[in-house]
């Protein structure tokens, strides 16, 4: 069998994404329904939630290692050479909604690497981010199919098992694959995926963050019960931040073949056989506290999360991230109103609450 690393990576050109009909269109309407549905959330807890990833079950700082010695086409944006930045953590549910843990919802690690140097897709603003779910795909592969299932959730609001019927039975999921199937376990075991392809300098990729402390992968059967407290997951992310440091590989899958690893269709799943994971850099989080109240607010209202901020070298790629460049700054401005906070990005660690 040869070896996987054989396929040369595909070279990154504008031309490696094609819009939809009518996608401003859709982009508006989505981005209207989602404000809505946020509204809908906000009558029942006077609070302004974000549209998606709404629960957090921690947050926590550490930092971020460039590998040495990569080869050239892992060398890119801020991978160019060794270096050593300080990252910010937070760990949080799926949906728009405050959920018990007992739901097997997809669950989402966000990642803001701190004092990224180089041309940006916000001028001015100075970290890297990275947004990971715990499915490697999206199901609703792009953004006309992603509108039905935002609408679903609308006209559902609050009842997640219409939610998904209506969506699956006009977008069945592929595989017969569901957001309500992913494993009720514990956040810390979870191996956490872009979903969407991103620009990677020269080429095109999607990243993920793999567990590989030994205490993290023993927690693989550490599943939520029906007698566990509602928010149990941010007591044990909390119970393991106490005792043990995380470390986590972030890895880069690079797109060899635009026919089998489309960039406008998320729902597919890259082939690993054909292009595998591989690991640019490690993030160790050390022990503390991951849930004091002054750090929860902070990331939940304070903070934001956005694929768009970074680095022109990793430009977010596919119709849905072209969704989320206008939604998310909308959204984040209607959510920062409500909640009466200014937002603020933090320069360095100093301006996390410890």
């Amino acid at each position: 069998m040869s070896d996987p690393r054989a396929h040369r990576p595909i070279s990154y050109d504008d031309g490696v994404e094609t819009l939809l009909p009518d996608e401003e269109a859709i982009i508006e309407q989505t981005i209207v329904t989602m404000q809505r549905t946020m509204e809908k959330t906000f009558e029942v807890t006077r609070h302004g939630h974000s549209g998606t990833h709404s629960k957090s079950h921690g947050v926590v700082t550490g930092r971020l290692e460039v590998a040495s010695d990569l080869p050239p086409e892992l060398a890119q944006g801020m991978f160019a050479g060794p270096s050593n930045y300080e990252v910010v953590v937070r760990y949080a549910s799926e949906p728009g909604g405050i959920d018990p843990d007992q739901a097997k919802r997809a669950r989402g690690l966000a990642l803001k690497v701190l004092d990224v140097q180089g041309d940006k897709l916000r001028p001015g603003w100075t970290s890297q981010d990275f947004l990971f779910n715990t499915w490697p795909i999206i199901p609703q592969g792009d953004a006309k199919v992603y509108l039905d299932a935002i609408t679903a959730r609308y006209e559902h609001h609050g009842n997640h098992a219409a939610t998904v019927a209506a969506t699956s039975l006009k977008h069945p999921a592929p595989k017969g694959l569901t957001f309500d199937r992913t494993p009720a376990i514990d956040v810390m075991a979870h191996s956490y995926y872009s979903q969407g392809a991103f620009r990677f300098g020269d080429h095109v990729a999607k990243f993920a963050m793999i567990p590989v402390a030994a205490a993290q992968l023993a927690l693989g059967d550490h599943e939520v019960s029906r007698n566990d407290p509602p928010s149990v997951l941010s007591e044990w992310v909390q119970e393991y931040f106490s005792r043990q440091e995380a470390r986590y590989e972030l890895r880069v899958q690079l797109n060899v073949d635009l026919g089998s690893m489309p960039v406008e269709d998320a729902s597919v799943e890259w082939d690993e056989q054909l292009s595998p994971y591989r690991t640019v850099a490690t993030v160790t989080l050390p022990p503390q506290a991951s849930f004091s109240p002054e750090r929860r607010v902070f990331a939940e209202d304070v903070m934001s999360w956005r694929p768009w901020f970074g680095l022109t070298a990793f430009r977010p790629l596919g119709s849905i991230n072209r969704v989320r460049r206008a939604g998310y700054e909308r959204l984040g401005a209607w959510r920062h109103e409500k909640n009466a906070r200014t937002e603020v990005e933090p320069l360095t660690l100093a301006d996390v609450p410890n």
